[in-house]
């Protein structure tokens, strides 16, 4: 063979391998007519295992995390029990407290048990002598059947301050909750937490977190006076009585502040 044949062969047999290649890559990398071929790099997505992604569950929002409201009944029976507050102390007339008030407003047949020095855990008296929790009151109550309440509004705490143990406090609530709900089947309990003028107010922190936590743990609306600040500095000097009671305007300040909140666990 001439050498001009030997370089004709050459050249074909170049040609050969080189379709031979493009074959090869066509093969291992197939794509569309017209789309551009991208080099594979150690940090390209296609180097790397990416995991595929899976759906996960939205935590449903719980009991806790939404604000509790009552279904009140067509046609409401009303009992408002608590501490010297709910019975009108400081007030210039007992009809002049805030749970007077308050059942004037909303029209409901209505009976008042207010007695000072009680509270969910403390029972009254000097030392805590005095057997007066409101879960003893709610069963004297449950024993006139010419009242069957079927709205329960429990107002107090203050005087739960006296107890140590947050945990009683916590507990008492629950059970006096509880206690409501096996004397009168299907009443509507409703808990409004400590408040007083300040400087006293700031002393119920601790207080005022049990029993919202007791009242959470027997699913029951919490209002909670303390954190939505209704008694400030500024306005205390002029809802203030004796330093630990509201006077007449306070008492109706408070009136007004729990019917705006009653408001929205209605709605």
């Amino acid at each position: 063979m001439t050498k001009q044949e030997w370089l004709k062969y050459g050249a074909l047999f170049l040609l050969a391998v080189a379709a031979f290649g493009a074959a090869g890559i066509a093969l291992t990398n197939p794509r569309a007519p017209g789309e551009a071929v991208s080099p594979v790099t150690a940090s390209s997505p296609a180097a790397t295992a990416t995991p595929t992604p899976t759906a996960t569950a939205t935590p449903a929002p719980t009991a806790t995390a939404q604000q509790l409201k009552i279904q009140l009944p067509a046609r409401p029976v009303l009992l408002i029990l608590g501490d010297s507050y709910t019975a009108g102390d400081g007030a210039e007339q007992p009809g002049q407290g805030w749970a007077y008030l308050v059942a004037d407003a909303l029209g409901y047949p209505t009976n008042i048990d207010g007695e000072g020095g009680t509270g969910f855990a403390w029972g009254g008296g000097p030392q805590d002598n005095g057997a007066r929790e409101y879960e003893v009151r709610l069963r004297e109550a449950a024993e006139d059947p010419r009242f069957v309440p079927n709205v329960l509004i429990l107002q107090g705490g203050q005087n739960d301050a006296l107890i140590t143990s947050p945990d009683e406090i916590q507990t008492a609530t629950a059970q006096t909750i509880e206690a409501a709900r096996t004397l009168w089947p299907g009443v509507q309990v409703v808990v409004l937490g400590p408040s007083a003028p300040q400087p006293l107010a700031e002393e119920l922190q601790g207080v005022n977190s049990a029993v919202r936590a007791g009242a959470a743990a027997a699913g029951a609306p919490f209002i909670d006076a303390y954190e939505a600040g209704w008694f400030t500095g500024a306005n205390s000097p002029g809802f203030d009585f004796d330093g630990a009671h509201p006077n007449t305007a306070g008492h109706a300040h408070l009136a007004e502040k729990f019917l705006e909140s009653w408001a929205t666990l209605t709605q």
